[in-house]
């Protein structure tokens, strides 16, 4: 989080996506992980102040709220606050106050004003209880893998983190900054990057670096990698991500529906995870397309397992709500399953009772289908 006041003076459109992902996640997380014999943590490193000089919310608040709404959650939760600046760790606490009016959370929660650099991870230790984390820096310094690492090691543990795109790619350009790119990438991938980024044209180094930061994280711990990508509230460019790293993959498929449900959506349902503003995206409509759309290819996916070959729809699902690699859903899948239906690519051999409800066609998790 940003040091300066006025960046907490009104809450942008980006902002207030970003802290409705990571405390939507947070419920679904919690969720799942109070029904085990155990406390459960929440970290936030860059926690800011909690409220913007507009009154909205940030996700340090939200997640106050959710844990404040279930006595489980009241009595389980365990939370730690940092930022480096000991304005904003003081701003919110007064407000956590205001909110655990009775002092439900006061001996539960932890505040720090410790600066967050590439060393950081060496300082941790991390009861052994599943915890999510949060990391909102406003640039990079700081952000390592090995930190990333240190905070999902523990069972049940996931982490949420800013990754600021637009300064990273502008450091590529500058062995200024090469160590702090080397504590994202590593030495190694950094030297490579900078390599593939020769000659490249803005459009074409995103994907290089996104792929990059992405094997960087699955070399250690992160098994799973979901990036969502928010624009510039000054132009039309890429700022920054926010990016998911867990270890299970039902924590994937939680995630993906999460960002699918915040993203934009072309004609079929098919999200981008990237969250279009007003400011850039107000005026632009669908374009036409003769090249094939996402759901072209998602039915050129499903017929590549093969002629003759019965599943599960619910297990199909499954398989791209947990495939990190692509934007696809369960509900994307079913979707493509009914056109494929339709054009006799497919056929629904057992578990559907019904084969239209009110006039439409069903394709229920339940029912097998065939390849034709």
């Amino acid at each position: 989080m940003p040091t300066n006041p006025q960046f907490f003076s009104e809450q942008s459109e980006q902002s207030r996506v970003k802290a409705h992902i990571v405390a939507s996640y947070f419920s679904a997380w919690a969720g799942v992980i109070q029904k085990w014999d155990s406390n459960m943590g929440y970290i936030d490193l860059f926690c800011g102040p909690g409220k913007y000089g507009d009154n909205n919310l940030s996700a340090p608040l939200l997640i106050i709220e959710k844990i404040l709404s279930s006595t489980i959650l009241t009595r389980k939760m365990l939370l730690l606050f940092n930022d480096q600046d000991a304005s904003n760790t003081e701003r919110l606490k007064r407000e956590i106050d205001i909110l655990d009016s009775k002092g439900l959370l006061k001996e539960k929660i932890a505040y720090y004003n410790r600066t967050i650099d590439r060393d950081t991870f060496r300082q941790l230790t991390i009861s052994q209880l599943p915890v999510l984390s949060f990391v909102d820096p406003f640039g990079y310094k700081g952000l390592t893998l090995q930190l990333i690492d240190k905070l999902i090691s523990n069972n049940g543990s996931d982490c949420i983190f800013f990754f600021n795109y637009n300064r990273v790619n502008m450091a590529l350009n500058n062995h200024l900054f090469d160590d702090h790119l080397m504590g994202i990438f590593g030495e190694r991938r950094t030297y490579e990057i900078k390599k593939q980024l020769i000659g490249l044209a803005p459009a074409q180094r995103e994907p290089v670096i996104l792929e990059a930061l992405t094997e960087a994280l699955r070399e250690n711990k992160s098994n799973y990698v979901l990036p969502f990508k928010f624009y510039s509230t000054e132009m039309l460019r890429t700022s920054h991500f926010i990016i998911f790293v867990t270890k299970h993959p039902i924590a994937c498929k939680i995630m993906k529906q999460i960002m699918y449900a915040n993203s934009a959506k072309d004609a079929d349902g098919i999200a981008d995870f990237s969250y279009k503003d007003s400011r850039n995206f107000s005026s632009k409509g669908e374009q036409l397309t003769i090249w094939g759309t996402p759901m072209d290819r998602l039915i050129r996916s499903i017929l590549s397992i093969g002629r003759g070959t019965s599943i599960c729809v619910g297990d199909l699902c499954n398989r791209y709500d947990t495939d990190f690699t692509t934007h696809y859903v369960g509900k994307n899948v079913q979707d493509a399953l009914k056109r494929m239906e339709l054009s006799g690519q497919i056929e629904v051999v057992d578990g559907r009772k019904y084969q239209y409800r009110a006039g439409k066609l069903t394709m229920p998790t339940k029912a097998i289908i065939r390849i034709k």
